[in-house]
């Protein structure tokens, strides 16, 4: 019996795209925190900076399968210029805050039909969200969520800044089965990623569909390819008929 649906988050509901405006706003933070600690850099140097730790965090997630947090690389970004701030800094939080803040003034779209899709399927699901987030945090990813009426729709949203690590890491998938209180077997993943989502899912006991909705991913190791929120919310729905 299918009793719980998780999705993945960055092209799965909503466009994970890079906004160059939303960039502008975030390394206006970083210049920020460094003129608190008397680094300031020029634009060029800031930039290169800017874009080495960005290099870094992609690194830290898919090399490492890495939860890292903004507060890590805000740390790194500091390391560069021999800075080692306290554990509890003000200006680190408010360069965190900026970074949320930018995803929330320059806010990324839900995907056309998610919202609909989360809706008729909530009626006979319990729904999470298990994602990795990014440089903003998953505060900020729920706020999002929020604000286009969507996060009443999930029981839980599980990120991997909370718990360290990112798919197709166990870890965050057993979160989800310890937060729902529902078996492995019993709960289906849908997300865009073949390497993360699908075979991170199945690795971990769940079902998995890949959802085809921004890009084609080529073969898939999942039990159903859904290419709208149409098809899968059919496919879920015969299934969950079946006997």
């Amino acid at each position: 019996m299918l009793r719980a649906l998780t999705f993945d988050y960055w092209d799965t509901l909503y466009e994970g795209g890079v906004r160059a405006e939303r960039v502008a706003l975030r390394r206006t933070a970083v210049g920020a925190l460094l003129g608190a600690y008397g680094r300031a850099l020029p634009d060029e140097q800031l930039r290169a900076l800017y874009e080495e730790s960005g290099r870094e965090a992609e690194r830290w997630w898919s090399e490492e399968h890495r939860g890292y947090r903004t507060d890590d690389r805000l740390r790194w970004i500091l390391e560069r210029v021999a800075v080692t701030p306290r554990e509890q800094c003000e200006h680190l939080a408010a360069a965190a805050d900026a970074v949320d803040n930018a995803l929330l003034m320059l806010p990324p779209a839900m995907l056309p039909g998610a919202w609909q899709m989360l809706r008729t399927l909530a009626r006979r699901f319990t729904l999470a969200v298990i994602s990795d987030t990014g440089f903003a945090s998953g505060r900020a990813q729920d706020r999002l969520l929020e604000k286009d009426g969507a996060r009443d729709f999930f029981a839980a949203t599980i990120y991997s800044m909370d718990i360290g690590h990112a798919k197709p890491r166990p870890e965050i998938f057993a979160a989800a089965v310890e937060t729902l209180g529902v078996p492995a077997g019993e709960i289906l993943h849908i997300g865009d990623n073949e390497r993360t989502d699908v075979r991170g899912a199945l690795a971990a006991g769940f079902r998995a569909i890949r959802l085809d909705v921004v890009r084609a991913g080529g073969p898939s190791e999942a039990e159903f390819v859904a290419r709208s929120f149409e098809e899968l919310t059919s496919y879920l729905e015969r299934v969950n008929r079946e006997p």
